[in-house]
């Protein structure tokens, strides 16, 4: 194909899809609102999702999602829970995303159990939306991705989108969710607390392009349980002790997110000069220390700035930038909280890593820092 007709059938196709974001679902989050979280046990009806030597996906999809639900309600009574389905039936995937949108939620779970053509792939992994962190990840994207061409009409409400072209998933590339850094976040809880308490294989936290993922407007992950094509693995997610301990991780993840962005939003918010009294954790060096970047300028800022917001603030050049960064721990909650409490001054905030003083990926340091 010519490179600029391959360019300007790339671009058309953004500019359609983008618009299949229901932008008017984006509404404003009420203070008095009850924080919502979807809950969407993937597949379902005459989709069984993957199949195991016994076990159907949409099965274990279920059992989980409604083990978590009642974690939640019990722990968070003041919580709102939604299921996309309660019952073993076929939910279009633009509809999971609407369901989500049209309760205006705070925050999007959808639950999965992986397949691979290897019976030694295994573990358990936590997705956000992204253009593809691997190989792997895009080919988890395309499993369950493929389930819109059984749809009514999936040509015209997806706008084109082909599951199984690597070329659809360019679009990925180009598309920045706005709620990014939040399902970066509670992906990495959540992930944190399956590895805990199932004891499967971590395989991390991934980006990729999940449909499902793209069209909702909150922060949004997809969780692969295990894969349900490997003995072990699927010994573990089709028991009930198994699914118990899989909710109990995504249950912890749920909580400790919902601690600091919903128990707590409508609390008074630490000031950037009551956070600058606060003593900075020691670091260890040879460990991933994380930070808090708060502004990034094209020339280098006097301590007295009124952008710094009296903040003794850290900078870093990249790229010809000065990056202004505020807080500094091995411990990525501890700096979780710290961004939180300077989210009203610096609402573009967001967290980076550095090891042995060079700057790298922030998931790839917290995989590093849970060894």
């Amino acid at each position: 194909m010519n490179i600029k007709v391959f360019f300007t059938r790339l671009f058309f196709m953004l500019f359609i899809f983008s618009l299949a974001i229901p932008q008017a679902f984006a509404q404003k989050k009420s203070s008095n609102k009850p924080f919502t979280v979807v809950i969407d046990p993937g597949h379902g009806g005459v989709d069984p999702g993957a199949l195991g030597r016994r076990t159907k996906e949409k099965d274990v999809n279920m059992s989980v999602s409604k083990l978590l639900a009642s974690m939640i309600k019990e722990a968070h009574p003041e919580v709102k829970v939604i299921f996309t389905r309660t019952t073993d039936v076929k939910i279009p995937l633009v509809e999971r995303a609407d369901i989500a949108n049209r309760a205006n939620a705070d925050l999007f779970i959808s639950i999965h159990s992986n397949a691979a053509k290897s019976k030694t792939a295994n573990g358990c992994e936590t997705f956000t939306l992204g253009a593809g962190s691997s190989v792997e990840a895009k080919a988890a994207a395309m499993y369950e991705n493929e389930v819109i061409l059984s749809e009514d009409n999936f040509e015209e409400i997806y706008k084109g989108f082909d599951p199984r072209s690597s070329e659809s998933y360019i679009i990925f590339e180009l598309i920045r969710n706005h709620d990014m850094e939040l399902s970066a976040e509670i992906a990495q809880m959540v992930q944190s607390g399956m590895v805990k308490n199932s004891k499967l294989l971590n395989r991390g936290v991934s980006s990729a392009g999940f449909l499902v993922l793209h069209r909702t407007v909150m922060p949004s992950i997809l969780v692969e349980l295990g894969f349900i094509t490997n003995t072990n693995d699927e010994n573990v997610i089709s028991s009930k002790e198994g699914q118990k301990k899989l909710a109990k991780g995504i249950f912890e993840g749920f909580s400790k997110y919902y601690e600091i962005y919903g128990k707590n939003k409508d609390k008074k918010t630490t000031t950037a000069k009551e956070v600058k009294k606060e003593e900075e954790p020691k670091v260890v060096a040879d460990k991933p220390v994380f930070k808090v970047q708060i502004l990034a300028s094209s020339s280098k800022l006097e301590k007295n700035d009124r952008r710094l917001q009296g903040l003794n603030a850290e900078y870093y050049q990249e790229n010809g930038m000065y990056k202004y960064t505020y807080g500094k721990s091995n411990n990525y909650d501890e700096i979780l909280r710290i961004k939180k409490d300077l989210s009203t001054k610096f609402k573009e905030a967001f967290i980076v890593a550095f090891l042995n003083g060079k700057k790298i990926n922030t998931q790839e340091a917290v995989r590093i820092s849970q060894k």
